[in-house]
């Protein structure tokens, strides 16, 4: 049975931008298209996308026009399955911001993470520090898998 990871934000960006352990998201998407990792994420990471790709891509030169707009279809051109946000995940979320100092979109990954019981793939060492103990995290580094 292939692995199976919840991908924040920090992961699909670095399928674009070079930024630390862009290698090894690299080898995650190669895997998920290989069949080897599932790969599933949450609605609000499409849209978190698009706007980090934006801000650290397209207006710093690093995407053109064009790479940035295939790029914010990138999740479900690979088919990577997303789950919608429901309610109860919402507040189950603002528990964990307010209880854990959480950032509320980081508290929407991790509450998924619980729902589904799913690893959290991420590139965020801060969060990762944060959640341990209650969610299962694998950080994303420099060296490859």
């Amino acid at each position: 049975m292939a692995d199976r990871f919840l991908v924040d934000t920090s992961v699909f960006t670095r399928w674009f931008l070079r930024q630390d352990g862009f290698a090894e998201a690299l080898t995650f998407r190669s895997a998920y298209l290989a069949g080897a990792a599932d790969l599933e994420t949450v609605d609000f990471v499409r849209f978190e996308l698009g706007h980090v790709l934006r801000t650290h891509g397209l207006l710093k030169g690093h995407l053109d026009e064009d790479e940035y707009v295939a790029a914010v279809r990138s999740i479900d051109d690979a088919g990577i399955p997303v789950h919608v946000t429901s309610a109860d995940v919402l507040e189950q979320a603002a528990d964990l911001a307010a209880r854990r100092m959480l950032r509320y979109f980081d508290a929407l990954l991790i509450a998924w993470s619980l729902e589904l019981g799913m690893t959290v793939l991420t590139a965020d060492k801060k969060l990762c520090h944060a959640v341990a103990g209650i969610a299962r995290t694998r950080l994303v580094t420099s060296a490859l898998v």
